[in-house]
C-alpha cells in the first residue's frame, strides 16, 4: 500500500469543502442574526449555529474568537434578518455560496481570499476588488465565478473522469484535470490502485459519500502535531494517530482554531511587532557602535600616553636635533614620525605636541561619553524591547483566551427560559412567532399558561403545580418579559389558566393577529407582580451561558449574577459593562436576557445546577 507523507495543510480543499457544505446545509431555513468580523474573516451567527468563514475554511463552527461589529456593517445591513435558502457548491473547486431570498454571499478561498455579495447577478458589496484578463470584480460589476480549471466531478460521469486520468502520470493528471489536489490524488491511487476506470469510479464514490453527509471527520497527529484533517478515514497517510470526530464541522475547530488565532494575533499585534523591529535594529546598531567608541577611545588614551612620554625627545627631532625619535616622511602639514618601538604616527606641524597630547584625551574622552550614553540608551531599549514583548505576549494570550466554545443549543434555549426553585421547567416566547410555537407545540392541556395581564407580552408555559411560591415564580418571569418593563412600570398583574382553555380559534367573524390568542373560561390571577428579574453567567466546562430567572432561583442557574428592574440605563449599555465584569458569557447574549432598559437592584453568586441535569429537567416536558 501506497504511504504518503503530506505537507501541513493551511486551506480546505474542494474535496473538504464539500463535506464543510453538506453539514452547512443543515442551517437552511435558519434566519441570519447577525455577522461579525473577527480577526481571521467573518463570523456569521444563525438561528440554528454559527458559521466561520476565514481564510483557512468555511464551515459550521462551535467557537467563537473575539469579534466586533466593525467591518461587516455594510454585509450586515444587507442580509441580517434574512432567511439562509441554501448552501450551495457551484462546482467542484473551493467556491461556497450562502443563498438567501434577496440574494447570496460568495465565498472564495482562493488566493487571495474574497469574500462577494451578490443581488441581481451584480457585486454589492467584497472585501477585495480584483482585475485581470479572466474577469473583473467590482462593486456595480457582473459577478462571474473564477474561471473553471478542472472537470468539475459533482457533474462529469465516471467515463469522462476516466479520460482525464493518464496512465502513465496518474498523480499528476488527477491534480491538474481533476483538481483532487496532493493529499486526495494519493489517497485515491492508495485505494484504488493504477487503473484510471478504478480510480474515476472511486472518486466518484467518495464524492457522493461525502456530499450526502456519510463521513469519516478524521484529524492526522504526526509528531505531536495536527498535519491535515479530512472528511473521510485516510488509508494513505503515514501518522502516528487518527483522531476520530462526529462531526466534520467539530474537527476542523479542532485543526483550525490555532491557525485562526495566530493569524488573529499577527494582525493584532502587527504594530506592536513593527515597533519591535525598530527597537531591535536600533539595539544591534547600539551593540555595533558602543564597542567601536570604546575601542577608539582606548587607542587614542594609548597614543596620548605614548607621546606624552616621548614628548622631550619627539620635540626635539622635530627642531632637528638628535634623537632617538626618526622623522620618516613631511609631507605638507603632516609630519610622519617613528617611535622607538617602531610605531609610525602622524602628527600636524605648527601644532605644539603637548596641544595635540590634550586633545587626544578629550578626544578619547569624548568617545567614552558617547560610549557610555550609548550604553544608557541602549539599556532603556532594551527595556522597552521587553515591554513590547510582553505587550505582544499578552495581546496573545488575550486573543487566544477570548475564544470561546459554543454549546450546541438544547431545544429550550432557543426561547426565553428558566427553571423555579422546585426545578421545574419553564419557557417563553421572545416574539410573537415564538408565543406562537410555545401555544401550539408545547403548551399540554394540563400545562399552565402565563400572560402578562398586558398587550405585548412573552406566552410562558409551565407544568402544573400549586406552591404559591412557584407561582409567583413564573409570574415574575412572564411580567418580566413584557411591554409593561419597556414603559417602566414597576408592578403588573400577571393570569394563568390551564392549556385546555387557550386557542387560537377567534370568535365567529373575528380574527386573531400572529402571537395572539383566546383565552377561555375563569383566569387565576398574580396581583401586584414586583418588576425584577435575575441576568446572570454560568460555565460549563469551556462553554459559558447566560441565564435568567425569578430571583430566587437565580442561584439554581447561575454562578455570578445581578437582580434588575426597570430603570434607565440602556440594556446595550449595561450587557456590555456585565459581560466584561463577569468575563466569558458574550455581550449580545447578555443584552438579549434583559427585557429593556433597567437598573441593578442587587449582586448575587449562585452553586448552579449541572448543565445536564438541567437537560433532564426540560427532558420531562
Amino acid at each position: 500500500m501506497l504511504t504518503v507523507y503530506i505537507d501541513v495543510k493551511k486551506v480546505l480543499t474542494a474535496f473538504d469543502l464539500l463535506a464543510s457544505v453538506a453539514e452547512m446545509s443543515r442551517l437552511a431555513g435558519s434566519r441570519l442574526e447577525n455577522i461579525y468580523r473577527t480577526g481571521a474573516g467573518f463570523l456569521f451567527k444563525f438561528a440554528g449555529g454559527f458559521v466561520a468563514a476565514t481564510r483557512f475554511r468555511t464551515s459550521l463552527t462551535g467557537v467563537v474568537p473575539e469579534k466586533t461589529h466593525e467591518g461587516a456593517e455594510t454585509l450586515r445591513g444587507l442580509f441580517r434578518d434574512e432567511r439562509l435558502v441554501e448552501v450551495a457548491m457551484p462546482r467542484f473547486d473551493r467556491l461556497v455560496e450562502l443563498v438567501f431570498t434577496t440574494g447570496k454571499i460568495v465565498v472564495e478561498l482562493l488566493e487571495p481570499f474574497n469574500m462577494v455579495a451578490v443581488r441581481d447577478g451584480r457585486v454589492v458589496w467584497l472585501m477585495h476588488s480584483y482585475r485581470a484578463r479572466d474577469r473583473v470584480l467590482a462593486p456595480g460589476a457582473a459577478y462571474a465565478y473564477p474561471p473553471a480549471a478542472f472537470i468539475d466531478v459533482l457533474r462529469a460521469g465516471v467515463d469522462e473522469l476516466e479520460k482525464a486520468v493518464d496512465p502513465g502520470d496518474l498523480r499528476r493528471s488527477l491534480i491538474r484535470r481533476l483538481g483532487t489536489g496532493p493529499e486526495l490524488a494519493d489517497e485515491l491511487i492508495a485505494r484504488a490502485g493504477s487503473s484510471p476506470r478504478s480510480i474515476a469510479e472511486e472518486f466518484k464514490r467518495l464524492v457522493e459519500a461525502v456530499r450526502s453527509g456519510r463521513l469519516e471527520p478524521t484529524v492526522c497527529i504526526r509528531g505531536g502535531a495536527a498535519v491535515t484533517v479530512l472528511p473521510i478515514k485516510p488509508v494513505s497517510l503515514q501518522c502516528d494517530e487518527y483522531r476520530h470526530f462526529d462531526s466534520f464541522w467539530s474537527a476542523l475547530d479542532f485543526y483550525f482554531t490555532p491557525m485562526e488565532l495566530e493569524s488573529a494575533a499577527a494582525d493584532a499585534t502587527q504594530a506592536i511587532v513593527q515597533r519591535r523591529r525598530r527597537l531591535e535594529a536600533s539595539i544591534k546598531e547600539l551593540e555595533g557602535k558602543i564597542p567601536e567608541y570604546r575601542d577608539e577611545a582606548s587607542r587614542l588614551k594609548t597614543l596620548a600616553h605614548r607621546l606624552l612620554m616621548y614628548k622631550i625627545e619627539i620635540e626635539e627631532a622635530l627642531r632637528g636635533g638628535e634623537s632617538s625619535i626618526r622623522i620618516v616622511d613631511v609631507d605638507g602639514r603632516r609630519v610622519k614620525i617613528e617611535l622607538p618601538e617602531g610605531e609610525s604616527v602622524e602628527l600636524v606641524r605648527g601644532v605644539p605636541l603637548g596641544r595635540y597630547i590634550s586633545q587626544l584625551f578629550e578626544e578619547a574622552k569624548e568617545l567614552e561619553e558617547k560610549a557610555q550614553k550609548a550604553a544608557q540608551v541602549l539599556e532603556k531599549l532594551r527595556r522597552d524591547l521587553s515591554k513590547l514583548e510582553e505587550e505582544q505576549r499578552r495581546e496573545e494570550e488575550r486573543l487566544k483566551a477570548s475564544a470561546r466554545a459554543v454549546a450546541k443549543k438544547s431545544w429550550f434555549e432557543k426561547f426565553h427560559w428558566t427553571v423555579t426553585t422546585g426545578k421545574r421547567p419553564v419557557i417563553g416566547g421572545r416574539d410573537a412567532s415564538q408565543n406562537e410555537s410555545v401555544v401550539r407545540k408545547y403548551l399540554k392541556d394540563h400545562y399552565l399558561f402565563f400572560h402578562a395581564d398586558i398587550p405585548g407580552a412573552s406566552a410562558v408555559a409551565a407544568p402544573p403545580m400549586e406552591d404559591p411560591l412557584e407561582l409567583l415564580q413564573v409570574a415574575q418571569f412572564a411580567a418580566a418579559y413584557s411591554k409593561a418593563w419597556k414603559i417602566g412600570i414597576h408592578a403588573v398583574d400577571v393570569y394563568y389558566v390551564r392549556g385546555e382553555q387557550v386557542s387560537k380559534q377567534p370568535p365567529s367573524g373575528q380574527y386573531l393577529a400572529k402571537g395572539s390568542f383566546m383565552i377561555y373560561g375563569k383566569r387565576e390571577y398574580v396581583r401586584n407582580v414586583r418588576m425584577e428579574l435575575a441576568v446572570g453567567c454560568r460555565r460549563d466546562g469551556e462553554v459559558y451561558r447566560v441565564v435568567a430567572a425569578p430571583p430566587k432561583a437565580a442561584p439554581l442557574l447561575a454562578e455570578r449574577y445581578v437582580v434588575v428592574t426597570p430603570g434607565n440605563k440602556e440594556k446595550g449599555k449595561l450587557g456590555k459593562e456585565l459581560a466584561q465584569q463577569w468575563g466569558g458569557c458574550q455581550p449580545e447574549e447578555v443584552v438579549a436576557a434583559l427585557p429593556g432598559p433597567s437598573r441593578i437592584s442587587e449582586e448575587g453568586r449562585g452553586t448552579p445546577l449541572p448543565w445536564d441535569e438541567i437537560e433532564q429537567i426540560f427532558a420531562t416536558w
